[in-house]
């Protein structure tokens, strides 16, 4: 028997796919809620389920098992930061100038509490235990965004922005690496932390690293 909703939706017009996509949109904030929270190892699908207002065997008729749902909350989570990096992309140029952006997004945000961030490194100190039945996933997740990154500095090199000899992909993932690592100092931190400096003194960072013509 179908799990239900614990709480009667008005009628409306909608798609049987339209619901199907909401409830599952109402499970993923609330996944990504509850490991912002606590961490995913004792997290339950039930808890879940019962976090986004529906019954406790939703989680588990939407995506099979933990697993399932890790996969899904991965995607989430990286959909909700790159549609933030979507809203800003097309001011930006090509290369370097797209490079910093990206810096900028995820270091200047309006989310106080910064949800998605601390979901995500979570996961990721939870993934890197010994015997990890999550690392394959995070894996997945996290070489999308090395790649992401990395046609960036392709593309500096190509405009003759960045050197010719720097590794489109190990930049990324140094630059990928320093952003989350300080953001985990922060969040475990933040006591006069200035994400303004932090910002501006990262951006200086990667244009002397990575630049053809570093600034002075």
């Amino acid at each position: 028997m179908e799990p239900v909703e614990k709480t009667a939706q008005p009628a409306s017009r909608r798609t049987q796919p339209e619901r199907r996509a909401e409830a599952e949109q109402r499970l993923l904030i609330a996944a990504r809620q509850i490991v912002a929270r606590n961490g995913w190892v004792g997290m339950t699908l039930s808890q879940v389920g019962e976090e986004a207002g529906y019954s406790r065997g939703l989680a588990t008729h939407h995506f099979g098992n933990k697993a399932g749902l890790l996969r899904a909350l991965a995607g989430f989570v990286n959909t909700s930061f790159m549609a933030l990096v979507a809203d800003k992309a097309s001011q930006w140029q090509p290369g370097m100038d797209a490079l910093k952006g990206f810096v900028g997004v995820y270091l200047v945000r309006t989310d106080g509490d910064w949800v998605n961030t601390r979901a995500l490194l979570a996961l990721m100190s939870e993934a890197v235990t010994q015997d990890s039945e999550t690392a394959q996933i995070l894996a997945e997740y996290n070489r999308s965004v090395q790649q992401h990154l990395a046609g960036y500095i392709r593309a500096g090199i190509d405009n003759g922005e960045i050197r010719a000899n720097v590794d489109p992909l190990a930049g990324a993932l140094l630059i990928l690496g320093t952003l989350r690592g300080t953001m985990l100092q922060v969040l475990l931190d933040p006591t006069d932390v200035d994400l303004g400096v932090l910002h501006e003194q990262l951006l200086a960072f990667i244009e002397n690293a990575l630049a053809s013509v570093p600034t002075t």
